[in-house]
């Protein structure tokens, strides 16, 4: 009789879970409740069925179209008033277009490499009045007068940058040129050479004219970046500060060699989404002054697509 009583106890502990579930007006789990996934290898611990990182030993490209404006300046000191813009507001290009290919190799659930390309193109025009210099016909000597000028400039990036990542850290070199071209209109306010007591003694030959300069910034950088892992995907980004030992600056026919510091602030790739994103970058670059030049910096800010 013992037996029997403790087999009918075995049996109703057994059936107890299932009439409770009906009670509960649910059913009892199946062999497809007991499914579980593994974790890919250095699988980032966020990752949905839209957002995939990277795997180990994978090779993975992200393509980039963005608007482009910038800001820059070069001053000649050796003439008058001969610098590419007058004011940071006024010298501008708003008007560009950008492209942009970062490829990335994952070498571990720690290490990394990036090899980004960039090349973007602007235009800005700047109409600021101020004194130029003017020859006369006869006179032996020039003569500063207050023209207008009406400028139309054209403003070329080129970035090639390769990154050792760990991590959240960029270990980042870079080599990059920025280039500009300008033309000139000039019209003088005035017409000749007057002297209060002799009167007009010439006319100026060149009141309107043409004139045309360039400017070329190259030179290569390093530093570090910080990436912000632990902000969600959708709104991740790098902070870069880079140090630029060595430029070469070459305006109005003359050269200098300086070194600054480089700052932004850019987006992270290969971490939005599955297929495309945002893209933005925002840097600025500041030299120190040279014998020939004083005045120096760069600023840009970029924003678009990204797709991979």
């Amino acid at each position: 009789m013992a037996r029997g009583g403790f087999l009918v106890a075995w049996a109703l502990a057994l059936l107890a879970p299932f009439s409770l579930w009906a009670q509960s007006g649910t059913r009892a789990p199946g062999p497809e409740d007991l499914k579980f996934e593994l974790a890919r290898p250095g699988a980032h611990p966020s990752e949905t069925p839209k957002y995939r990182e990277l795997g180990i030993g994978e090779l993975g490209f992200a393509f980039g179209v963005f608007y482009t404006a910038r800001s820059y300046n070069i001053s000649d000191i050796r003439k008058l008033d001969h610098s590419l813009a007058t004011s940071w507001l006024h010298s501008f290009d708003p008007w560009g277009l950008g492209a942009r290919v970062h490829a990335e190799y994952r070498l571990s659930t720690d290490w990394r490499l990036s090899l980004i390309q960039r090349a973007d193109v602007a235009f800005g025009i700047l109409n600021t009045p101020h004194h130029e210099t003017f020859r006369f016909q006869e006179l032996p000597f020039t003569q500063n007068y207050p023209a207008a000028n009406d400028n139309q400039k054209l403003s070329l990036n080129l970035e090639l940058e390769f990154s050792a990542r760990w991590r959240w850290l960029w270990f980042t070199a870079k080599a990059n040129s920025w280039m500009v071209f300008r033309k000139t209109e000039v019209r003088g306010y005035r017409d000749s050479y007057f002297d209060f007591q002799l009167g007009t003694l010439d006319r100026v030959t060149d009141r309107k004219r043409t004139d045309w300069d360039n400017a070329f910034v190259y030179g290569a950088s390093t530093g570090v970046g910080f990436d912000f892992f632990f902000v969600d995907e959708a709104a991740r980004f790098i902070v870069f500060l880079m140090w630029r030992p060595f430029n070469v600056i070459r305006f109005r026919d003359a050269t200098g060699i300086t070194n600054g510091l480089e700052f932004a602030i850019r987006s992270a790739d290969f971490d939005l989404t599955n297929q495309a994103g945002i893209y933005f970058e925002a840097s600025v670059q500041m030299y120190l002054p040279t014998d020939e030049f004083n005045d120096i910096y760069y600023s840009q800010f970029s924003i678009g697509i990204r797709w991979r």
